[in-house]
């Protein structure tokens, strides 16, 4: 008995089929990402990246640079750490800032001492919030650095 092929014409026939349904069910059921991202909304102080262990970017946009302190950069040692534990205290999570007396720097980024809620455990002595600034120092992440006018509160932060 002789076996029957299928020939390559239906078969591309079949597989272009096949594609077109897939896309067609694709855009019925799922949203465009454009219409999805839409819907997602954040408050402006949302933060949603962590750039370094002193810089991150919230939802704005925006570039915030922590007032007061210094972390290594990059690359150098325990700069991971200090990325990696900003990160553990507000990648995520909504915060709250408070400017000293410039609002930006040279590189237009918000100058800014913040707070984020305590209800993550780091430390008990705290009552409602944790001040991200203070903490990074007295964990050893970050050295209090006084630049320019914005010096409120570093002898609050430390030393």
């Amino acid at each position: 008995m002789k076996k029957q092929s299928f020939p390559r014409s239906q078969f591309a026939i079949l597989i272009l089929l096949l594609i077109l349904f897939v896309i067609t069910i694709s855009l019925y059921y799922f949203k465009p990402i454009q219409e999805l991202d839409d819907e997602i909304s954040f408050p402006d102080n949302y933060v949603v990246r962590v750039i370094d262990g002193d810089t991150f970017e919230i939802y704005s946009g925006e570039i915030v640079r922590l007032i007061c302190l210094d972390t290594p950069e990059l690359g150098d040692a325990g700069s991971y750490e200090a990325k990696d534990f900003l990160e553990s205290l507000i990648l995520d999570k909504e915060i709250r800032m408070e400017k000293d007396v410039n609002d930006k720097d040279k590189y237009g980024r918000l100058l800014r001492y913040v707070w984020v809620s305590s209800s993550l455990g780091f430390n008990e002595s705290y009552e409602d919030e944790v001040f991200v600034n203070k903490i990074l120092v007295e964990k050893g992440y970050a050295n209090v650095f006084r630049y320019g006018d914005d010096v409120k509160r570093c002898g609050e932060i430390g030393g």
